[in-house]
């Protein structure tokens, strides 16, 4: 997502004097491109979500009138997974998140086969209303697909900023197409609200929320930014055009509001290139620079710790975890941990 809306996002915690600058180091949230044309993945937007959660002490991100315990989210995870059916976990919540701050509201209702979840907030500005109704939206959808144990086909998404930079493509972190509308709201088929919990909470409920998100995120049907990498790591536009099935025109708007345009979108297709071939665990180091276009092992490894923070050994030492964002889930699962309850 742009850089504009992380900064928004901290908006109430920086009011309470927390520093955006430790925020955003911690988070490791590195400014590519400048302020406004910085990409932050959905994982350091996560991780910067519980670092705010944590600095301000309120899982309102410290934007509505009224905050919540930040400890309620890890108590939502749980007493969901202990309801019947699907309906009754968001019902429980929509009480359980009622009784923590009068700012916060959460509905569902029914419009034909569509089940239909929205949030309201109440915040100072409504600005910071509508960006903290999105993110509770997508909690909220997070909280469907820990209970499904799979993501909930989403039919549309709307949220309240006539500019957000996902209008007419699909929600970042939903999945639905999103369209401007007078509430913050997704739509999935209404029969999956009579389905039964897929399973109970583990030791440590948020980590297994935030991964089944991150992995759904990973495996959504897009093509990898890797299979556009060729010969001496050149990535040809064209490529992705044809692979996209839209203009090119199309696809430039769609990699500027998404990838920071097609620079950045380059630098993750190597950057997750490598990560496969470090993974693999056949070629060293030296072959991988060379088959991607780098002078020597040493500037790989340079590009890897600059767009990572990981070493190549490090990579190669957590084969299971998404490639760009290894470093980033270690913390995460770390402040999870913090979180727990």
């Amino acid at each position: 997502m742009p850089f504009d809306r992380v900064q928004r996002h901290a908006a109430g915690a920086v009011r309470r004097g927390v520093s955006f600058d430790r925020l955003l180091s911690e988070s490791m949230i590195d400014l590519h491109h400048g302020h406004d044309q910085a990409v932050v993945s959905p994982a350091q937007h996560l991780l910067f979500c519980m670092n705010t959660v944590l600095s301000a002490g309120d899982a309102t991100h410290a934007l509505a009138r009224s905050g919540v315990g930040q400890a309620y989210p890890a108590i939502g995870l749980r007493m969901a997974l202990g309801c019947a059916s699907l309906e009754g976990a968001i019902q429980a919540l929509a009480r359980l998140y009622a009784h923590a701050s009068t700012a916060v509201r959460i509905d569902l209702t029914t419009d034909a086969d569509d089940a239909i979840l929205s949030v309201r907030m109440d915040a100072a500005d409504d600005r910071d209303a509508a960006q903290l109704e999105e993110n509770y939206l997508t909690w909220m959808f997070m909280h469907c697909l820990h209970f499904l144990g799979r993501a909930p086909p989403i039919s549309g998404v709307t949220v309240r900023d006539p500019l957000h930079f996902n209008q007419g493509v699909l929600h970042w972190g939903i999945g639905g197409p999103v369209d401007y509308g007078a509430i913050t709201a997704l739509r999935f088929p209404r029969a999956l609200l009579a389905e039964p919990a897929a399973s109970r909470a583990g030791a440590n409920v948020q980590w297994e929320c935030h991964q089944l998100w991150l992995s759904y995120l990973a495996e959504r049907p897009e093509a990898s930014p890797a299979e556009f990498v060729g010969g001496a790591g050149f990535v040809r536009f064209a490529d992705i055009v044809e692979h996209s099935g839209v203009s090119s025109n199309t696809l430039r708007r769609q990699l500027q509001s998404l990838n920071g345009g097609f620079r950045e979108a380059r630098r993750r297709a190597l950057t997750e290139a490598a990560m496969q071939r470090l993974r693999a665990g056949r070629d060293s180091v030296e072959a991988i620079a060379a088959d991607l276009g780098y002078s020597d092992a040493r500037s790989l490894r340079r590009f890897l710790k600059n767009a990572t923070g990981l070493t190549p050994q490090e990579v190669r030492s957590h084969p299971t975890m998404p490639g760009e964002n290894q470093a980033v889930l270690i913390k995460v699962k770390a402040l999870s941990e913090i979180l727990n309850v």
